[in-house]
């Protein structure tokens, strides 16, 4: 018989049942809310941060730019761009990573066009002059209520879950600092905008900017980043899980630092009291150690399974190493202030603006936006059926990222000493803005893929999912490389098996068709902690009937082709 003969078996299965629509907001509701961050990053966001900062460089003074523009910048960034991909990634992951559904997706949904609505309306009461208060609480009080939709939807999805997890408190944490940073909004907008005295705005800016932007960047962003990384590292990337003995340093040293940076920091400001001030600063040390020893824990740096490694990886890694960057310079502030921009600058102020400006880019864009960036360029081609191994690498964005961090740290410390570096410093956010075009470009191509894959396999008829080429026996070998979409092509009766063994996202018709067409079985099993030998053996158990079944017909075939022996 000749040994190229192949035999080609179309495989059927029923694309729609009665009790599970072919999509629903819950299987995309990630979609929205990141091309909502993605709108405001490259607009009210970095954009505007970029024009902003071009300003502040060609006058070569930091007051060039119009304050009430800078705190709109701020508020669209974090409220917006971090606090859009966190509610999209948190509805979408959350509740896969708890093997459960999202409660009441449509009303969780609702706090997306609240958030959109409450930053707008702020945008504008900051443009105003005089900037409105007014408007601020209404617009406070619509993102104040979007974010206690979110919150109430996470916590509700969770109480749903089989059982507690190890990042549990991190989430809940994160939804307590967001929910504090929402009720502080009105106020730091009143203390801000609305002084009653230059010298009355410069005491409230030295005495709570700090401490508000700690709860909204580390509270909120870093705390929630450092959560999920325990599940979502280890697991995507086949790392090594942190011990329990350093989660619990995370959770109680991480949150335990920012609640103690802020309250020492707003008493020793109000009080006078410097050895108040002091102990805050030590409590900087601890965030240092988190930073230096989070990678170490997970051995970030350390070989990666061939079929985990993916053009998100290098921007995870950059952003961790921006995060030592980050964390070092904030505890080298006082050292800065004192030892070397007082005595070279003649200053008589002990409070350095572009260090510690340059301190909070290196950890918004450094490490928060590069997670971001990185989290999401793994994601969404995984979500959307698309095998990320085989979609542009990013290299550009990556690089553009970096140079323009790096670009804007350096140059914004040097206008300390050096007016010259004011226009270097104010173009370097043009080269984050560019690179952050191209990746948002990338991210969309990859959602309208797989929404145009979900199009094709909407509708409520027998559809030929997939076609199993059998070589000469008729034997479909099942490998921990074969991709999960296969084998339920090949066999639609392993459902039952992968479901049995926790797969329950595999229920949804439409992540059958997206996620599983490039997730591997030992992926899969890597990331739902499943035992893969064990597996591999149920799935190949069910094989057998079809492929002996399969393997007569073909010899059958063969014989009649060949006539009488």
């Amino acid at each position: 018989m000749n040994t190229d003969t192949r035999k080609t078996n179309e495989i059927t299965v029923d694309s729609c049942f009665s009790d599970i629509g072919p999509r629903s907001l819950a299987d995309t509701i990630y979609r929205p809310f990141f091309l909502a961050g993605i709108a405001t990053v490259l607009t009210l966001g970095c954009l505007w941060g970029a024009i902003n900062l071009l300003t502040i460089g060609l006058n070569q003074n930091f007051t060039a730019a119009n304050y009430s523009w800078v705190l709109a910048h701020a508020h669209a960034m974090v409220f917006g761009f971090v606090g859009f991909f966190i509610m999209g990634f948190a509805y979408q992951a959350f509740p896969r990573f708890k093997h459960t559904t999202l409660w009441r997706p449509r009303i969780a949904f609702s706090a997306l066009p609240l958030m959109i609505a409450g930053i707008v309306v702020q945008t504008v009461a900051h443009l105003l002059s005089p900037p409105s208060l007014v408007l601020e609480i209404v617009a406070a009080t619509i993102q104040l209520v979007a974010v206690s939709i979110f919150a109430i939807a996470i916590v509700k999805t969770a109480q749903h879950a089989q059982k507690p997890e190890v990042y549990d408190r991190f989430v809940y944490a994160s939804l307590g600092w967001f929910f504090l940073a929402a009720i502080a909004n009105p106020i730091i907008f009143k203390l801000f905008e609305l002084p009653d005295s230059k010298a009355q705005l410069l005491f409230n800016l030295a005495t709570f900017n700090i401490p508000y932007r700690d709860v909204q960047l580390l509270g909120l962003a870093v705390v929630m980043i450092l959560g999920v990384s325990l599940r979502f590292l280890p697991h995507a990337y086949g790392l090594r899980e942190p011990s329990k003995a350093w989660r619990a340093l995370l959770f109680w040293g991480v949150n335990g630092s920012i609640l103690a940076g802020v309250v020492l920091f707003i008493a020793g400001m109000v009080s006078g009291n410097h050895w108040l001030l002091a102990l805050q600063w030590l409590t900087t040390f601890l965030l240092l150690a988190v930073a230096v020893g989070t990678p170490r824990q997970y051995r970030l740096f350390g070989p990666v399974p061939d079929d985990e490694r993916d053009r998100g990886l290098k921007f995870i890694r950059a952003a961790h190493v921006w995060f030592i960057i980050a964390a070092a310079m904030l505890v080298f502030t006082p050292i800065y202030n004192f030892a070397i921009y007082m005595p070279l600058t003649g200053s008589h102020v002990p409070f350095s603006h572009a260090f510690f400006g340059g301190y909070r880019h290196a950890l918004t864009v450094g490490f928060i936006m590069m997670m971001i960036v990185g989290v999401s360029s793994k994601v969404v081609p995984t979500l959307s059926g698309v095998d990320v191994r085989r979609v542009n690498a990013l290299w550009p964005t990556f690089l553009l990222l970096n140079l323009g961090n790096l670009t804007r740290v350096s140059s914004q410390i040097a206008t300390d000493f050096f007016p010259s570096a004011y226009p270097i410093m104010g173009f370097s956010g043009f080269i984050e803005v560019i690179g952050l075009m191209l990746w948002a470009r990338e991210l969309v191509a990859n959602m309208r893929a797989g929404r145009n894959l979900e199009r094709q396999t909407s509708g409520c008829s027998t559809k030929i999912i997939g076609q199993v080429n059998m070589e000469n026996t008729g034997t479909f070998d099942i490998t921990p490389q074969t991709k999960v979409g296969d084998v339920l092509a090949r066999y639609p009766q392993s459902l039952a098996v992968f479901l049995r063994h926790g797969f329950s996202p595999l229920a949804n018709p439409v992540l059958r068709q997206t996620m599983a067409r490039v997730v591997s079985i030992e992926q899969a099993c890597r990331r739902e902690g499943v035992n893969l030998e064990e597996l591999l053996h149920e799935l190949r158990v069910v094989a057998i009937p079809d492929d002996l079944a399969n393997e007569a017909v073909f010899v059958a075939i063969t014989r009649t082709a060949s006539g009488p022996t």
